[in-house]
């Protein structure tokens, strides 16, 4: 049996309805429909499915969980739903890099005197504390906070961005735990993806954030009984919470605090860097010179399709601002880079997952996103010609992915680049025309960003014979524009 059977089986007995009568109205044997509907045999096409639904007279949801039943069953239930929650980061990306404002300077409200060592309780006092604690902390000429605490306490998570905007040279570090597995939660989410979802509008806010990670078992253990997990310490306090957020102890002396920051050190020295953030150009592009490609497995995945790899060389000298710093060394970067990916394309194939609204995008406006507009005046229309023809041209066999729909928000749109041993997330920061790029080695999210874009549904996809025809086809009508 399946998923799939199951449901099936339940409206065929609720319906009243023989097998022989949905096989000849879908056009199939009915010893295969029997099989089918036994969970012996699958069903070879979302077609006959959407067939099978609508015999069924199905109301809209019912349609909806019998194809996602269908999906599951074909899919199994954890990389059906992992690539579900993947496909919703990048839909809603918007969500996760919100401009943050800088609240009201109201004067903040006077906190009890912390006599060394105070105890709190209740989740509103705890959350006026923490907001006591920590913009108390900006305030200072070096503000730090360091955090031992899982990314799924809200209004700390919520609070963080608000503070990395308002104050830029705050730092704040992190240390949260991963689960060691790949098993979803009982709300059939990816734990560790999301983290990444929570943690995502820190870095967003363009604060110094850093993130360290460690695994552990968080879906099976209970934690009802652990005292004080959480840690929250600034240069002034040390808040103890328990995970349910619903008590604490604060701590206030000097030599306190002390220990308390040793302990967190040690703490550093046991567990490994999430992702090493990148927030100007000339620091990305070595890190994209030396990013490790490969063998069979390397995914681009950006709407607007990554044309970095097709640029002639006369563009740099073209493009770039004569008055940017360092403009030769920037050139001399930007020209070894983009021979180096062509030789690594060529060596490792890739996959360029992009969209055909993506590519329409990139000839209105004459940008590459994935590069600050600061830097470089936009493309002349004929030179935006030539260079999607030089990325049909240097693009490998099978590398052409375009779908149909955007995935996702061109104006706010995340990047990825990724294959089983390193890749990177790129997306706007809260500062005008920057981009942070984010490292990413953690092997599971690596795995599960992989696996999503190798599965990828293909009836979202044009087939590449058809990319090419569609893609020409514009070229030479913007062609014929351009010259009429």
């Amino acid at each position: 049996m399946s998923v799939f059977s199951d449901l099936l089986g339940h409206h065929i007995a609720a319906k009243g309805i023989k097998s022989y009568e949905i096989a000849q109205y879908c056009g199939i044997e009915r010893s295969l429909m029997y099989k089918i509907i036994k969970g012996t045999r699958p069903v070879t096409s979302m077609d006959t499915v959407l067939l099978i639904a609508e015999f069924l007279r199905l109301t809209p949801s019912e349609r909806t969980d019998f194809v996602e039943s269908y999906k599951i069953s074909m899919d199994g239930f954890e990389n059906y739903y992992r690539r579900k929650n993947i496909l919703e980061l990048f839909e809603n990306f918007r969500k996760y890099s919100e401009i943050y404002t800088a609240p009201d300077h109201q004067p903040l409200v006077s906190y009890h005197d912390i006599s060394d060592m105070s105890t709190v309780s209740g989740q509103n006092e705890i959350n006026h504390l923490l907001f006591h604690i920590l913009f108390l902390e900006t305030r200072k000429s070096d503000p730090q906070i360091r955090l031992l605490i899982q990314p799924d306490t809200d209004f700390l998570m919520n609070l963080l961005p608000t503070l990395g905007y308002e104050n830029q040279n705050l730092s704040i570090t992190q240390i949260i735990c991963f689960h060691k597995s790949d098993e979803l939660t009982n709300d059939k989410k990816d734990y560790n993806l999301a983290c990444l979802k929570k943690i995502l509008p820190v870095y967003c806010s363009a604060c110094r954030y850093h993130v360290y990670y460690y695994y552990g078992d968080l879906i099976h253990s209970s934690a009802d009984l652990l005292l004080f997990p959480y840690l929250v310490l600034t240069s002034g306090h040390a808040l103890l919470l328990s995970k349910d957020m619903q008590s604490g102890i604060v701590f206030e002396k000097q030599d306190t605090l002390k220990f308390f920051h040793q302990m967190y050190d040690r703490y550093l020295e046991q567990v490994s860097s999430f992702g090493v953030v990148m927030n100007n150009l000339p620091t990305q592009l070595s890190y994209f010179h030396n990013i490790r490609a490969d063998m069979e497995q390397n995914y681009c995945f950006q709407m607007l399709p990554c044309l970095t790899f097709g640029i002639p060389d006369y563009f740099f000298d073209k493009y770039i601002y004569p008055e940017i710093p360092s403009r030769d060394k920037l050139i001399a970067m930007l020209m070894d880079y983009v021979h180096s990916i062509r030789k690594r394309f060529t060596e490792h194939p890739v996959r360029f997952i992009f969209s055909e609204d993506g590519l329409q995008r990139f000839l209105e406006t004459g940008r590459i996103p994935e590069y600050p507009p600061a830097v470089y005046r936009p493309f002349e229309l004929s030179d935006r010609i030539v260079l999607i023809r030089q990325f049909l041209k240097f693009c490998p066999p099978n590398g052409l992915c375009m779908l149909k729909c955007t995935i996702g928000d061109l104006d706010n749109e995340l990047f990825m680049y990724v294959n089983p041993r390193n890749g990177y997330l790129m997306f706007p920061s809260s500062e005008p025309d920057q981009l942070i790029c984010l490292d990413i080695t953690e092997p599971g999210l690596l795995h599960g960003f992989c696996d999503f874009c190798e599965h990828l549904d293909k009836d979202l996809f044009y087939t590449e014979t058809e990319a090419y025809s569609l893609i020409s086809s514009l070229l030479d009508k913007t062609e014929q524009k351009k010259g009429s």
